[in-house]
């Protein structure tokens, strides 16, 4: 498994990379107000994708070992179409922020749904390269077609992004297609499609609840500064800094997420709920030492290198990230905590952890927002991370007699983290 993570984390570094880039291309280049319109379609899509895993999404690395692939695949495609459609007709009835065009909203979303799809299934079938290659391949075309404009004089602004996140997404689209084909002649057990729509809807359902109050938890504040700041026009900048902001905060799950990929899939496929606790809570451990690392450096780094990096209309990002730092902190060990209740099928806990934290977010986040606008986001997501972790790790208590001494990290540790630079390097 670990051999896996290293590998995962090499990619994850790359996608790191390139995600810097494109920060820096939507930024320095595009401005704050191109940079607010890009995060509400980004928004948009990802609210279409999970909605689009009501049978399945993450849960199908669960389900993938355990039903045929062609039920799933065929209830999934289904489910993709009629959700796109549903979520393009929100944006026809102006219940979500955008200016995209409906024809190309609903291709957009129909495309980052399926790869979605795709990419759960080969984590499931545990061929985690495939999935990470993916991931890379999406973002390094729209990188490269950007730097195209740029190069040749072509405006840089929300049109010419929408246009290289098309080919972004049909590139990984075709990709992903032919990723899956050999995982289609190698399934196995003969179960009803009616039995698979129940197991889908079961896990699918659960997991999907958790993760829209999850992506709320997320991005609700987005919603929030669209309605409460005006005019519209300065929305969009205020949307643009604290989405850069979190764009920043976030590259420090890097290693969580490249840790977490591995995980869901190695626990899913384990008998011993106990070993995959004992490798999940050494995970926990590795992913708040690599974060806290981060958090460091990002804090000790001046504000003028991050108006050099970003613009002038960027200058606020450093004391956003200082506010929401406690918040990435703890989410670094909750990362490892969701993926270990998702791999042993206890999904509820999760959704329980996100739809408190909604809670939290609308309760708080009105009136911070209201009365402080990107710092009041910034302070209420802190806080709501930080009370989700606790949460789950209460729950994790309660399951398993986990104790805080857990959470601290130790010799071997640190040994194990420096074997995984290593290998990750080399992959």
């Amino acid at each position: 498994m670990f051999k896996s993570i290293a590998h995962t984390l090499g990619t994850r570094l790359v996608i790191a990379v390139f995600n810097l880039i494109l920060l820096f291309i939507t930024t320095k280049l595009m401005g704050a107000e191109n940079k607010g319109e890009i995060s509400l379609l980004v928004l948009n899509l990802s609210v279409a994708t999970i909605i689009s895993g009501l049978f399945g999404g993450p849960s199908l690395v669960y389900l993938v070992p355990r039903f045929p692939m062609k039920n799933i695949l065929g209830i999934n495609y289904v489910w993709t179409i009629l959700s796109s459609l549903a979520v393009t007709a929100f944006l026809s009835f102006e219940f979500l922020p955008s200016s995209i065009s409906l024809d190309k909203f609903f291709f957009l979303s129909l495309m980052e749904c399926t790869v979605a799809t795709h990419m759960m299934v080969l984590l499931g079938k545990e061929k985690v390269a495939q999935h990470n290659y993916l991931q890379i391949i999406k973002i390094a075309v729209v990188i490269a077609l950007l730097s195209y404009y740029k190069f040749y004089g072509e405006a840089l602004n929300y049109s010419s992004f929408e246009l290289a996140y098309a080919f972004g997404l049909g590139s990984a689209f075709l990709i992903s297609i032919l990723a899956i084909i050999p995982s289609q002649a190698t399934s196995q057990k003969a179960v009803s499609l009616i039995e698979t729509i129940r197991a889908c809807l079961k896990y699918g359902a659960t997991v999907q609840i958790g993760n829209i109050a999850q992506l709320l938890n997320y991005r609700l504040s987005f919603y929030l500064l669209e309605i409460m700041i005006l005019p519209p026009q300065l929305a969009l900048i205020r949307i643009g800094v604290y989405s850069a902001t979190l764009q920043v905060s976030e590259a420090l799950w890097q290693f969580a997420r490249s840790v977490s990929i591995v995980q869901y899939s190695a626990v899913s496929n384990m008998e011993d709920k106990l070993n995959g606790l004992k490798i999940s809570m050494q995970l926990a451990r590795l992913n708040g030492s690599v974060t806290m690392t981060g958090i460091i450096i990002l804090s000790v780094i001046p504000e003028s290198l991050y108006v050099l990096v970003f613009g002038q209309e960027f200058q606020e990002i450093k004391s956003h990230f200082l506010i929401l730092a406690p918040g990435i902190l703890a989410l670094s060990y909750s990362n490892a905590f969701s993926h270990f209740f998702a791999g042993i099928g206890l999904h509820r806990i999760n959704t329980e952890s996100s739809v408190f934290g909604l809670i939290l977010t609308v309760l708080v986040g009105i009136p911070s927002i209201s009365y402080f606008g990107t710092m009041g986001a910034a302070s209420t997501a802190s806080l709501v991370y930080f009370a989700q972790t606790i949460y789950q790790f209460v729950r994790l208590r309660q399951k398993f007699e986990t104790g805080l001494s857990e959470l601290i990290p130790d010799r071997d540790d640190l040994v194990q983290l420096l074997s995984l630079i290593r290998k990750s390097t080399k992959a």
